[in-house]
């Protein structure tokens, strides 16, 4: 870096034209020009002015650049006083409890402790608020992936953050409460001990008005200078909190643009149902009238984020609006549904049918999933199982040794079939059902769905005693674990006692 633009870094920063910096350095514009375009140089006494105008030494003005100078001394500044602020917070309240009585020192310690339970009482009830709202929507939407890993990072984020607001309002309320006072008080007995010395022949007529003076001065801390609290070990800390708050912000922001463009992508496909005519009318007034809300909300984030203020006006009219236009669009929905027509026998619904016939044995039973099934009577000696379901779903029998298991889900290569059958039934004004399970018809005599069902019930139970046997297992498994390690405590203690009893030997 050359002295020329170091030269012009210092004027910019200062924020001095040509002139008054020749001015202050005693020489003309003409030289400065030079300078700054390396034509000349300035002599040695205008370098060693310009150092101590600037607080620069002359190998920074002459080798280094001194942007990146100011930003070091800067920031080394900035922690040196943060460091020299939390330590004279220490030495404060160490000189405090020392020139404190014991009375004043117990009431002290029985006060903070009190305001220690009670903003950790404070904290504990905001975390499990918020963990049991989180439970609720985290929980419900997300649940594998908040209960085996979101969680966990939230409950560390919110521990971290609890103990360092926790902190910063402890001991800003200790040092509004006391540190703050004591300081006063200690400056008005100071003061009144001047007086004394410089009035010794006078001190006892005026003993009275200085005692009155000083509780009067005791009496005004109450409503304390704000100046007196200021600190920057604890600005840094509410800068702290500050900066947590702006984090959280952030990933709400982050939120509601996932939401902005899923409102954008709803508007979108909503031309799919342009057909509907009223019914496509609200609801494309309704998704605008969520993306004003939307993108009022984003700038009132937005604004919080970079310290911007906000215009009130313009966001309380958006928000009217968004207001007004989902009233109208909601209207528009409910008249577009009354002109649509519920069809109770839909032609879709379990068009496809399976039958499966089995040989009736002593232990035979069946298991369903997302099926409904009935027992029908016959005279047949054998199990017949009719599997009705329809054209976008799949039924799956699984073949046991001791029965047969049927589940039933969709199909997923048949669902963009089903989207478009919703879609062309839509734009016809149609309301039909789509049912992805299956109806079984179980066919048996009357002996035999008895059996079946007494069969059935048997498994039931005994999967019910399994289960309750692991329970059982997993809580003896724990006994014992507790147990051991009960045990190597008190073996680690017998050892102790071992030792101590052989020094005491070794002793005698």
């Amino acid at each position: 870096m050359k002295l020329s633009e170091n030269l012009k870094i210092i004027r910019r920063d200062n924020n001095l034209s040509q002139e008054q910096l020749a001015e202050k350095l005693g020489v003309s514009r003409q030289a400065v020009s030079k300078w700054e375009s390396g034509q000349s140089y300035p002599e040695m006494d205008k370098v060693l002015l310009i150092c101590k105008l600037f607080n620069y030494n002359i190998d920074e003005l002459m080798n280094e650049n001194v942007k990146v100078v100011e930003e070091t001394k800067e920031s080394t500044s900035i922690v040196n006083k943060y460091a020299k602020d939390f330590f004279n917070f220490i030495t404060k309240t160490i000189d405090m409890f020392s020139s404190m009585k014991f009375k004043q020192k117990l009431k002290c310690i029985i006060e903070e402790c009190f305001m220690f339970c009670l903003i950790f009482l404070v904290f504990l009830l905001i975390g499990a608020v918020g963990d049991y709202i989180a439970n609720n929507v985290f929980g419900t939407i997300f649940r594998d992936f908040y209960y085996y890993g979101l969680r966990n990072i939230l409950e560390a984020i919110y521990i971290v953050f609890s103990i360092i607001a926790g902190t910063t309002v402890f001991l800003h309320i200790f040092k509004i409460r006391y540190l703050d006072y004591y300081e006063i008080v200690k400056e008005n007995v100071e003061e009144s001990e001047d007086i004394k010395e410089e009035n010794k022949d006078k001190e006892e007529a005026n003993k009275d008005k200085q005692k009155i003076f000083i509780e009067k001065k005791k009496e005004k801390v109450i409503i304390r200078d704000p100046n007196h609290s200021s600190s920057k070990f604890l600005n840094g800390l509410f800068n702290l909190i500050l900066a947590f708050i702006k984090f959280v912000v952030i990933c709400l922001g982050l939120l509601f643009v996932f939401t902005f463009v899923s409102l954008c992508t709803l508007l979108v496909l909503s031309m799919l149902f342009i057909k509907t005519g009223m019914l496509f009318v609200g609801t494309v007034l309704l998704i605008i009238a969520l993306l004003i809300a939307n993108f009022v909300i984003l700038e009132i984030l937005y604004d919080f984020i970079v310290n911007r203020k906000f215009n009130k006006t313009r966001v309380g009219v958006l928000f009217l609006v968004s207001l007004i236009i989902t009233g109208i669009s909601i209207g528009l929905i409910l008249i577009g549904f009354a002109n649509f027509e519920v069809v109770e026998n839909n032609d879709n619904a379990f068009t496809m049918s399976d039958e499966y016939v089995y040989k009736m044995k002593e232990d035979f039973a069946f298991n369903t999933y997302n099926c409904a099934y009935r027992y029908i009577e016959t005279d047949i000696k054998d199990v017949k199982i009719v599997v009705n379901y329809t054209k976008y779903a799949k039924c799956y029998v699984h073949d046991l040794n001791h029965g047969i298991e049927i589940y039933c889900g969709s199909d997923e290569l048949k669902t963009i079939d089903l989207i478009k059958q919703i879609i062309k039934d839509i734009n016809n004004k149609q309301i039909k059902d789509y049912p992805y399970v299956a109806e079984v018809h179980i066919y048996a005599s009357k002996e035999n769905i008895e059996k079946i069902q007494e069969n059935n019930d048997k498994r039931i139970s005994n999967e019910y005693e399994i289960q309750r046997q692991i329970n059982e297992n997993e809580n003896l498994r724990d006994k014992i674990e507790h147990l051991q390690n009960t045990i190597d405590e008190q073996k680690e203690e017998i050892n102790n006692l071992r030792d101590t009893i052989r020094q005491y030997e070794m002793a005698d």
